[in-house]
């Protein structure tokens, strides 16, 4: 009767710590129900960060997240014992992160630039003669040759351009004036300067505008400044004859004039 009796408050005993210990551990699952877990999104390096919670051991956190104690442990460095505190951030896992194709943006085609063509300056060619004006008319004639020594001037605008040279001398028929090749196109002053003993007949400056391909020809006249000796005597002989009728008439109307005053004062 004994043996039941202690059988049977054995047994009771054994109920009652069964109570008990159920009773204690029933909230925590309870509370731990009651907390449903979502896979973090790993970050940007590829880690997935778990926060510990109040009450929480590597135990139950294995139970809701499935990873396993060893790789916590290993994950964070943590001791074997696997001792963790609320708050604290534990690495779950590790994945590959594969980058997210650049975002595809709007290029814009580039302008379409046509170059300026740029023509090539053209050039032309001014040629400059001084001839004998023997008559003085300032028109070149049959007859007048060229004349050496002129020294030409040709000069642009801005300074740009500056040449010179001198005329030379000979029949135009045969001898080629002097000539300015490659002048770039523009407004020109042509001038030259006459020899010594010489008049000019024209004007000794002119102004002139060349275009690409063009060939102007400056004709400049001069006249001797003095007349030749014979050409004196000449005009002397010729001016002789005149004065000596001039003073036969003079004569003789003095003649005349004395004649009627005598015979007037005979008459009175």
């Amino acid at each position: 009767m004994k043996t039941i009796r202690k059988s049977i408050s054995l047994f009771i005993v054994v109920l009652l710590f069964a109570a008990i210990s159920i009773a204690i551990n029933q909230p925590t699952q309870l509370a731990f129900a009651q907390v449903p877990y979502q896979t973090p999104t790993p970050n940007e390096q590829g880690t997935i960060i778990y926060i510990v919670q109040a009450g929480e051991f590597c135990t139950t956190i294995q139970e809701r997240t499935g990873v396993p104690i060893a790789d916590i442990v290993r994950l964070n460095g943590l001791t074997d014992a696997c001792s963790i505190f609320e708050g604290q951030q534990l690495v779950l896992a590790r994945v590959e992160v594969t980058p997210l194709p650049p975002t595809a943006t709007a290029t814009t085609a580039p302008e379409l630039i046509t170059p300026t063509l740029t023509p090539m300056p053209g050039v032309a060619r001014i040629c400059v003669v001084l001839f004998h004006d023997l008559d003085g008319n300032g028109m070149r004639t049959e007859g007048e040759d060229y004349l050496y020594g002129g020294e030409i001037s040709v000069n642009d605008r801005i300074g740009a351009f500056s040449r010179t040279g001198t005329t030379v001398s000979g029949d135009p028929e045969i001898v080629s004036p002097y000539c300015f090749d490659e002048v770039p196109v523009g407004t020109y002053s042509i001038s030259i300067a006459i020899p010594d003993d010489f008049n000019p007949t024209t004007v000794t400056n002119y102004p002139l505008e060349v275009r690409a391909g063009e060939e102007a020809t400056i004709d400049f006249g001069a006249q001797l400044a003095t007349q030749p000796e014979s050409q004196v005597v000449a005009d002397t002989a010729q001016r002789i004859p005149v004065l000596a009728i001039v003073g036969i008439i003079i004569l003789l109307a003095g003649v005349g004039l004395g004649i009627y005053m005598w015979r007037t004062n005979k008459t009175a």
